[in-house]
């Protein structure tokens, strides 16, 4: 009976060594990579930078996935590139533009080590995801829904939105109570996070608690801090667009600084750069509507001394006219006593003549109607 051929075999690690061998062959240089961050975290006592890089598709769904490692001194360099870029530090759900290198180790697979990122990538994808909910907000109708709501009179009941760890949030009522016109002001907290992947759906829960009570406020205020331009990218997305866009109440806007201008900051009713402007804003409103009662009350005690003074006058020519008028009614009636006799003579005379008339005119009858009342 012949032999069976012996098979050949390969351990694990000579097989992953070969796949190493032959991407190493394959894929030698570097490469330009499209792709968004997640899951980034530094570790270790280096704070090297561990994250996935993933490519997703038309509906959001993860169709290309693969790790990634950005070495300390690699990360540092690279970070402070992008701030002074202006994207900020690196975060999850960022879209990049990476240098990579292909690697592969037989314990942990495939990985990409990322060399370079460029910041203009980043701005320039931002730049374009907000440019689409802007007009996506515009095609639906909601891009000026909010601003056509009318400011209560006065504004003075305030719905705040921030974290009240925030530095800007501390500005913002800083500023509120030691305001120089001492108008007083009603505010209450809804907590949100104001950066990082969980911000927009922080800052919409916030807006559902109080549209739960809304009839308590007369306005909602949205404020924090400036920051990179990556870090503010919360306030371009569509979904915290919307409902800022239909919400109820008006709503004004203290995001970031001079520099930075959110889709949220473009849709909201009133849009100012920093909390303390809002806030600024919101004691000048309430300073004007002050201003304009302390000007009616004073219009009306004019108003009121004015009556007093003509009522006073007319009482006074009213008092000095009394006695003419007493005179003269009494001078009247004087005459009208003087007249009367004669006059009551004439009526008298003139009476008795109509009696005498009648009872000469009855006795001419009388014959007549005796011989007729006889013949019949």
């Amino acid at each position: 009976m012949p032999e069976a051929p012996t098979v050949r075999s390969f351990s694990l690690t000579e097989l992953l060594s070969s796949v190493r061998r032959c991407l190493e062959h394959s894929f030698p240089d570097r490469y330009w990579v499209r792709a968004e961050v997640s899951d980034l975290r530094r570790a270790g006592a280096q704070g090297h930078g561990y994250l996935e890089l993933l490519e997703k598709g038309e509906q959001g769904d993860v169709v290309a996935k693969v790790r990634a490692t950005i070495w300390s001194s690699t990360y540092t360099q690279i970070e402070q590139r992008c701030e002074h870029f202006g994207v900020g530090k690196l975060v999850s759900g960022m879209s990049i533009l990476a240098l990579v290198g292909i690697a592969f180790h037989p314990q942990y697979g495939l990985s990409l080590n990322i060399i370079d990122i460029d910041p203009n990538y980043s701005l320039g994808e931002i730049a374009r995801l907000r440019q689409e909910t802007i007009q996506r907000l515009k095609r639906n109708g909601l891009y000026e829904m909010n601003k056509e709501l009318e400011l209560p009179r006065p504004l003075q009941r305030i719905a705040i939105i921030s974290s009240p760890t925030a530095a800007g949030y501390g500005d913002f009522m800083r500023q509120l109570h030691t305001n120089a016109y001492g108008v007083v002001l009603y505010t209450a907290l809804f907590t949100a996070q104001m950066q990082g992947s969980d911000t927009t759906s922080s800052v919409i829960a916030a807006l559902g608690r109080i549209a739960a009570v809304e009839e308590h406020f007369d306005a909602v205020v949205i404020i924090r801090g400036g920051g990179a331009v990556s870090e503010l990218r919360a306030f371009d997305d569509y979904t915290l667009c919307e409902a800022v866009a239909q919400f109820p109440l008006p709503v004004i806007s203290g995001i970031g600084h001079d520099r930075d201008v959110s889709v949220l900051d473009l849709i909201a009713h009133t849009s100012l750069k920093t909390p303390t402007a809002v806030a600024s804003f919101l004691i000048e409103e309430l300073a004007v509507e002050l201003g304009e009662l302390v000007q009616r009350q004073r219009q009306l005690l004019l108003r009121l001394q004015t009556l007093s003074m003509e009522r006073t006058a007319w009482l006074h020519s009213v008092a000095s006219r009394l006695p003419l008028l007493a005179r003269g009614r009494l001078d009247r009636e004087r005459r009208r006593l003087i007249q009367l006799p004669s006059q009551l003579t004439l009526s008298a005379r003139s009476y008795l003549d109509q009696s005498r008339h009648q009872l000469r005119f009855t006795t001419r009858q009388l014959p007549l109607l005796t011989s007729y009342l006889v013949r019949h």
